[in-house]
């Protein structure tokens, strides 16, 4: 396994990461951001997986935050504020009432402090004053020989403080660029899930049943064809937290036309699967149609929910405490 850089405008640098079996992985120092994973398909021939800007200054804006890591608190916060210590803090909105993905204060389009340690590359980020504690972020990425892409989240702060990380990589395992996910199928473990108001807010926990029971393989173009009010609430798609069994926190993604196959492992207790519903033809992506349905997210994470909701997530963090989770995505192919 080889982990070489290259120097870009801007500031930008760009990291690759190579396996013996070909897998390669490209990563940017800005929000940290995963750009390009190449993989085989059935046939053995090797496309990117994910979706990524036509040029890489685009991440300097990232509106859909492709690729990118979350933080300080990935979701969304009801009313922009949570109580740590009977002390209310409250942060702009910048979705209605609401904070999406932490607003000003997400750093997913902003340069990251980087360097590369024996086979892994290190990204490290400090949250300033505008936050609680202060927190200091650091996402490592690593592959091994088994296509397995690490990613390992280790957090600090200066005091009690909230964090709630994940990365917002979207992925479409189709070989074909004009083809969207419709043709993927999901299978996950998963218990139970958050049914959202109208404002995406998460407001009861339900059974896993109908249409989103993940046990079951589960078509992706079924669920954008449905009329189930959860659905059109999320414009058309899945944008719901799903929380895996204790037992197998994991999903598999398969496109049955490529072959390719998606497994996410994470010590996560759950995941926001969102299928790319609010992208469209105006974003440039790079050697993929930009449409609806596009690509695909896997945020594995804890919810910004359990700070109101019973789901007994440790979404809160004491001075100088690491919390410290791991996602891996690793892929194969149907012979």
């Amino acid at each position: 396994m080889s982990v070489t850089y290259k120097e870009h405008d801007k500031g930008i640098i760009e990291y690759i990461l190579t396996n013996h079996s070909g897998m390669t992985v490209k990563i940017i120092n800005v929000g940290c951001s995963i750009t390009e994973i190449f993989v085989p398909d059935k046939n053995g021939d090797y496309s990117n997986v994910v979706l990524r800007y036509e040029m890489l200054e685009e991440y300097f804006s990232n509106e859909h935050f492709l690729g990118s890591v979350i933080t300080p608190v990935a979701g969304r916060v009801e009313n922009g504020e949570f109580i740590i210590n009977n002390e209310v803090y409250s942060f702009t909105p910048n979705e209605g009432e609401n904070l999406l993905h932490s607003g000003e204060l997400n750093p997913y389009n902003k340069i990251w402090d980087s360097s590369i340690e024996g086979n892994k590359v290190i990204f490290q980020y400090r949250t300033g004053n505008e936050f609680p504690g202060s927190p200091l972020f650091k996402v490592i990425y690593s592959l091994t020989e088994a296509n397995e892409l690490n990613l390992e989240y280790e957090v600090t702060a200066e005091s009690e403080s909230v964090t709630i990380p994940t990365n917002h990589t979207y992925f479409n395992l189709s070989s074909e660029p004009a083809e969207d996910t419709g043709n993927h199928v999901i299978k996950s473990n998963t218990e139970r899930w958050l049914k959202m108001n109208k404002e995406l807010i998460p407001v009861s926990i339900e059974q896993s049943e109908g249409l989103f029971d993940l046990n079951e393989r589960r078509l992706f173009s079924d669920v954008f064809s449905s009329d189930d009010e959860q659905i059109e609430i999320a414009n058309g798609g899945f944008d719901h937290y799903f929380i895996f069994n204790e037992d197998d926190k994991s999903a598999v993604i398969t496109d049955e036309r490529s072959g390719r196959i998606m497994k996410v492992t994470t010590t996560f207790p759950g995941m926001i699967l969102y299928t790319g519903n609010n992208i469209d033809e105006n974003i440039n992506l790079k050697d993929r149609k930009a449409q609806k349905h596009a690509g695909f997210c896997m945020e594995t994470q804890c919810t910004p929910a359990a700070l109101k909701l019973p789901l007994k997530q440790d979404v809160r963090i004491d001075a100088g405490v690491p919390y410290k989770k791991e996602t891996i995505f690793s892929f194969a192919a149907k012979v």
